[in-house]
């Protein structure tokens, strides 16, 4: 079978391997599509070991362990990457992508491949039925959406909320429709014209940060904004906007950075109360939700513009995506 394989320090590579072998309890899927995720490109930029790429993964059942039950050969099928335990002291208290076993997990060999090997793990707990009538290319990016879904709930924002996102890209395009849903009131600020004229459904996006600002002291009479979203952009700028933020408001770091530091001011976060927030991954809850908000119509994944490439397509996948001429790319193994 074809697979994308990571080859440090060279990057990835197309190259033939064997076909997984399962167990009784694992299950073998055939990739349908898988979503080609920032995370990815971090991982051929930075080049740490044994990386494994692609993890948005939607596809079919192609063989089953004699143990599984729940499923069947033939099923269409959404599988997660990560799998908590469930049971330890991060999962008992909601944090589920801190969990140790959730960190440890994988599939094997990556989802930018023909096949892949689902442990018994993944079969039992990251693994979802996709429903009748719900393409590949849609189901695939449910476990992006459900990291957007897990953010949006830990900043608990409410019915009337003024969101700034700094960071039109498929993330804070993801996020701007979720907080559609709430009813909140959307800011997007992003260099790329084109990328802010696309949050216009879900709210106004700007590249001039002083209009940006102007804005947000006209909606809020100058109280400024409840919540910050960096999915993007330079670690100066958390610095930076923080002064964007209302009083008590909340400043959500929903993106890496480099590591060269950023400098937040710890008085200004004192007297004005402000709390910083991040979130990672989702839990399992969030991955159901999100296949369900993508089955249902709710949350509309063609408005990322998604567009499809071969597995030997994969540097120009990965070359457009850098460019910024495509905002979602998905792998589609032929």
């Amino acid at each position: 079978m074809k697979a994308i394989i990571y080859t440090s320090p060279s990057g990835a590579a197309l190259a033939e391997l064997p076909v997984p072998a399962i167990s009784d309890t694992e299950a073998l899927i055939a990739v349908d599509a898988c979503g080609l995720c920032g995370t990815d490109l971090m991982k051929l930029a930075a080049k740490p070991a044994h990386a494994i790429l692609g993890h948005e993964i939607a596809g079919r059942v192609s063989k089953l362990g004699r143990s599984v039950k729940g499923f069947k050969e033939g099923d269409r099928v959404v599988l997660a990457h990560h799998v908590p335990c469930l049971r330890c002291h991060y999962c008992k208290r909601g944090s589920f992508s801190m969990c140790r076993q959730f960190k440890a997990t994988n599939v094997d060999p990556g989802g930018f491949a023909d096949l892949v090997k689902a442990s018994e793990l993944h079969v039992q707990h990251a693994m979802f039925k996709i429903e009748n009538g719900l393409d590949a290319i849609k189901a695939s990016q449910t476990e992006p959406l459900s990291c957007c879904l897990r953010n949006v709930k830990r900043l608990k924002a409410e019915e009337g909320d003024t969101i700034g996102i700094i960071g039109l890209g498929a993330v804070g395009l993801m996020t701007a429709q979720l907080l559609k849903l709430k009813n909140c009131a959307v800011l997007g600020l992003d260099i790329d014209a084109a990328r802010a004229k696309n949050l216009s459904a879900y709210g106004q996006g700007f590249t001039d940060a002083a209009e940006f600002e102007q804005t947000l002291r006209d909606k809020t009479q100058g109280r400024g904004l409840d919540v910050l979203i960096f999915t993007a952009g330079p670690s100066s700028m958390v610095s930076e906007r923080a002064g964007w933020l209302r009083d008590g408001g909340t400043l959500n770091i929903f993106a890496s950075f480099h590591p060269s530091g950023v400098m937040v001011d710890l008085n200004a976060v004192y007297h004005r109360e402000l709390t910083i927030m991040s979130s990672y991954s989702p839990a399992p809850e969030d991955l159901t939700e999100s296949l369900e908000l993508i089955g249902s119509g709710k949350f509309s994944v063609d408005a990322l513009k998604p567009k499809t490439f071969a597995l030997q397509e994969f540097d120009a996948a990965v070359s457009e995506i850098r460019a910024r001429t495509t905002m979602k790319a998905v792998m589609v193994p032929k």
